[in-house]
């Protein structure tokens, strides 16, 4: 079992929430945080809502609520961050002035009325890491032992690892081109006039 050790910290007015507690897990080089507890409010609201776009999913909206004057009480917020901040998954849950509340994922933009209070855990035994989840097409966490190590190393990890799986594909499938003796695509609207009008002749069997 992993030992936990406890961060307090106080947020102050016009910080911003996301911004403010990946800083402090960088500063510090947590290799994971998650949070226990926090009492505040706020003066600026940004948050996703639960129905985020996703191509796996087949949602097409990406709906986003704001405010940019209003006062709210945070009565939650939950959730994770990952190696020494460099991303996190935080979720947050707002009571306005009537006590009407409003939820989901905390995005840039949501500042500190008059204070935040916050506390955090973490461990030095185990890393918190985000990477591709071809199940869900986003970056989902990965809890690793202390030691451990991602397949492949630090290129497989998160955004960098989609984008190197990427460029992988695109490289074999230049190679598999020049094998073929076929010329490279023009790609684009041109590229589509281009396939239409004037398509490449197939090559007899």
């Amino acid at each position: 079992m992993a030992s936990a050790v406890v961060h307090c910290l106080r947020l102050v007015p016009g910080d911003d929430v996301k911004m403010k507690l990946m800083e402090f897990c960088a500063e510090r080089e947590l290799t994971c945080a998650w949070i226990v507890t926090v009492v505040g409010s706020l003066r600026r609201a940004r948050i996703r809502l639960a129905n985020h776009a996703s191509p796996f999913f087949g949602t097409s909206s990406n709906d986003v609520y704001e405010s940019d004057d209003a006062k709210f009480e945070i009565v939650s917020l939950c959730g994770t961050i990952s190696n020494r901040g460099t991303s996190c998954h935080l979720h947050i849950a707002l009571a306005d002035r009537k006590g009407s509340a409003i939820g989901g994922h905390v995005l840039d933009g949501c500042e500190v009325f008059t204070t935040c209070e916050v506390v955090l855990g973490t461990s030095n035994e185990i890393t918190f890491e985000r990477e591709l989840d071809d199940r869900t097409g986003f970056d989902e966490l990965v809890v690793r032992g202390s030691g451990e190590k991602a397949e492949g190393g630090e290129g497989t990890r998160g955004k960098r690892g989609r984008r190197a799986r990427q460029e992988e594909a695109a490289r074999a499938e230049r190679e598999e081109r020049e094998e073929r003796g076929e010329k490279e695509p023009v790609r684009g609207l041109f590229g589509w006039i281009v396939n239409v009008i004037a398509p490449e002749p197939r090559r007899a069997a």
